[in-house]
């Protein structure tokens, strides 16, 4: 089973005790979107699975802030609150606890988040969920694309894979890796400002998480690699993740705003390709869920298969 295959287990309909509560948007998104415009979301970090010795205790803490809030401003979102499970291994490294809060605070700050509680328990092993909220008043959904939209990305892709695997990262690299910074400001302002006709943060990698998009939105899309900004290693633009930028779509008739807007922001945005229709498969695999009409073209090429998988060693 995929992380996919595990989230679909569990989807179905949202209710209250009564019987009559369910949220606007559920499970599918990057986060949850309540009736009064609260949006939910939660992320969990494992030692030796999210994180290894290339982060210090302060970087760990910078980074659950930083993937929660890029999951609220994908969803077009203003961070407000956090709740933080802390489970940790007896006996208790205060050193290495106390640089991990100085980075989450220092993290939850930058983003607008406020702790607000939480708990905490003793474990075999350092495990780290931060559940976040905030306010949309023009969410932004994977399932809203249409055929003939454009395809952007944000930022440069790569870099955290960079961090990863070279044995000498660009300090550019090294800081994607341990303390990425997500475009949180720029997807509240292509919520906003009704540009974004669907919208995602990149954290699984553009191979898998266009193919999350497409299959949401029922569409296929159709991208040019030579567009795609990044590191020069294709297979680390396009299949590592650890990126926390945005992947979005938007009318053709907005280019003009998104370009202005790109330049407002002071937020690299780049136009890689066009959702398309959904498309016969001519060779469709039943033990391959990536085949099928809403599987995105890469243009002259394959797609790298993704370097991550939490239930698939890759």
């Amino acid at each position: 089973m995929t992380e996919g295959d595990v989230i679909a287990a569990f989807v179905g309909p949202t209710r209250s005790a009564d019987g009559t509560f369910r949220p606007t948007v559920g499970i599918g998104d990057d986060g949850a979107v309540l009736p009064d415009g609260t949006v939910l979301s939660m992320d969990t970090m494992v030692e030796g699975r999210h994180w290894d010795q290339r982060l210090s205790p302060a970087d760990v803490g910078w980074k659950l802030a930083a993937v929660n809030a890029s999951d609220l401003g994908a969803m077009g979102a203003r961070p407000q609150w956090a709740l933080l499970s802390l489970a940790v291994p007896d006996p208790l490294d205060t050193t290495w606890l106390m640089a991990f809060r100085d980075g989450l605070l220092e993290g939850l700050d930058h983003f607008g988040l406020t702790l607000v509680g939480g708990d905490t328990v003793a474990a075999p092993v350092r495990t780290l969920t931060l559940a976040v909220g905030g306010r949309a008043s023009h969410p932004v959904l994977r399932s809203t694309g249409r055929a003939g939209d454009d395809v952007y990305v944000t930022g440069t892709l790569g870099l955290a894979a960079e961090g990863f695997y070279s044995p000498a990262p660009s300090p550019l690299a090294r800081a994607a890796l341990a303390r990425p910074r997500p475009p949180v400001d720029l997807g509240i302002a292509l919520a906003e400002k009704s540009l974004a006709t669907a919208m995602m943060d990149l954290s699984d990698g553009l191979r898998a998480d266009l193919d999350r998009l497409c299959l949401a939105s029922q569409v296929s899309a159709e991208i040019d690699p030579a567009a795609v900004p990044g590191v020069p290693d294709l297979s680390w633009r396009l299949a590592f993740g650890e990126d926390y930028q945005l992947l979005f779509t938007a009318n053709k008739t907005s280019r003009s705003a998104v370009e202005s807007l790109s330049e407002t922001a002071g937020v690299l945005i780049t136009r890689i390709g066009t959702l398309t229709a959904p498309h016969p498969d001519p060779h469709p695999d039943p033990h391959d869920q990536r085949t099928g009409p809403f599987q995105p073209r890469l243009i002259g090429m394959n797609w790298p298969d993704p370097l991550f998988n939490h239930f698939r060693r890759s």
